[in-house]
């Protein structure tokens, strides 16, 4: 009774994770980016976001792990498991962090690999998609990063670009007003 208990629990919880995750894709976060008294910009993902993506890369691991159990006696199982296993580490690495704009870079944070740093000066290339709220920087080395409506306060992303970049902007930039909120 218990086993059967905690397994439609964690069924129910997986398929809110997965609306959740849905919904944050295509949802436009409406929050405020964080500002620091030194003048740094943070964007932070939603957490909720963040943690059921999270939620869902751990249940697809279980899953992995229990092919990989079945050992070398199956071995369509056990590649099935380890197939399953490096799509996660895969998944886990595309979670997003937090961009930072500092008064000399712009970073973005990963949770398990390296963080994504371009220079101010570094800058060759922003792209900005008409008909979605993704705006992508390319530097130097073919560095991107990319600001997507999972990040709060788009307007607040425009203007630090802006004001770091104002003679080497596209024809076509976005112009929007930024909004007044101090914090996430």
């Amino acid at each position: 009774m218990i086993t059967a208990t905690i397994h439609w629990t964690l069924s129910i919880l997986f398929w809110i994770a997965f609306a959740s995750v849905f919904t944050g894709i295509i949802k436009k976060n409406q929050g405020h980016a964080r500002l620091l008294p030194n003048g740094d910009v943070h964007f932070l993902p939603r957490w909720w976001f963040v943690c059921s993506w999270l939620f869902i890369m751990v249940r697809f691991g279980l899953i992995g792990s229990g092919y990989i159990r079945a050992g070398l006696n199956e071995p369509l199982q056990f590649a099935t498991g380890v197939l399953i296993c490096i799509a996660v580490v895969g998944s886990l690495s595309a979670i997003p962090g937090p961009i930072k704009a500092t008064a000399e870079t712009l970073e973005e944070v990963r949770w398990l690999w390296w963080n994504k740093k371009i220079q101010w000066t570094e800058i060759e290339e922003i792209d900005s998609e008409k008909r979605s709220s993704t705006i992508t920087v390319i530097g130097s080395g073919h560095r991107k990063i990319s600001y997507t409506n999972l990040y709060p306060d788009r307007s607040r992303f425009l203007l630090v670009i802006r004001q770091h970049c104002a003679s080497d902007l596209p024809p076509n930039f976005p112009d929007e007003s930024v909004s007044t909120g101090r914090s996430v």
